[in-house]
Parts: structure tokens; C-alpha cells; sequence
């Protein structure tokens, strides 16, 4: 839903928002995620990104590294990632390459429908 002052929302483009868990140095971590990918057209390769909202847990074991192995598990599907790079929100960047961690229309009618939203 958009705000009077702006007339996007950003979270409109999202592909995944919800409950994740993400494991990191073998702990497990309950966490809100967004989430969003694309197919670069360079390489052909899909990569997805996106950020983890606050998380005393997961702050404590990653701290300011810039970059840690972790995997994401949403209902969708269980993938390896990276996170790292907290920004001003102490929200953490969560990044991946291939199959994501969520759903992603391959269907044609699915794509269009989609598209129609």
C-alpha cells in the first residue's frame, strides 16, 4: 500500500516477505526476510538478495563481518546464501545465486497473471 507522499510502495516488487530461518555457524535463527531476484542477462545465472529485519540473535553471532556462509529455509525451499553488511537499521543483506529460497513463476499463465496484478 502506497503512502499519500509517494505513489509506489517499496515492498511491491518483493518476491518473498515472512518468516525465514536462517542458519549460521549451526544455529538456528527464526527471522523476518525480504527478498526479491531476477535473472541477470549477462551470465544467465538468477540471483536473489534482500535484507533480515533486526535480530538480537543473529547480530550476536554475526556481529560486523562483512560477509558469512548461512542458509535460508523458508516454506518454499532451503538454500545456501551469504549474509553480511548490516545497514543503518541493523537489518542484515542476505544474498544468493540459482534456485532461491522462495517461489518464482516459470509458468507462462502464472508469469501473465502475475503481471496483471
Amino acid at each position: 500500500m502506497a503512502t499519500p507522499a509517494f505513489d509506489d510502495d517499496p515492498h511491491e516488487d518483493s518476491d518473498y516477505r515472512g518468516l525465514a530461518t536462517i542458519v549460521v555457524r549451526g544455529t538456528e535463527i527464526e527471522a523476518e526476510v525480504e527478498m526479491r531476484g531476477y535473472r541477470e542477462p549477462i551470465d544467465g545465472i538468477f540471483r536473489w538478495m534482500g535484507r533480515i529485519e533486526p535480530n538480537d540473535a543473529l547480530t550476536e553471532i554475526v556481529g560486523d563481518l562483512q560477509r558469512m556462509p548461512a542458509v535460508v529455509k523458508t516454506p518454499h525451499g532451503s538454500r545456501d546464501a551469504f549474509i553480511g553488511d548490516v545497514d543503518f537499521w541493523n537489518r542484515y543483506r542476505i544474498i544468493g545465486k540459482s534456485t532461491p529460497p522462495f517461489h518464482v513463476a516459470t509458468e507462462l499463465d502464472e508469469v501473465e497473471s502475475e503481471a496483471g496484478d
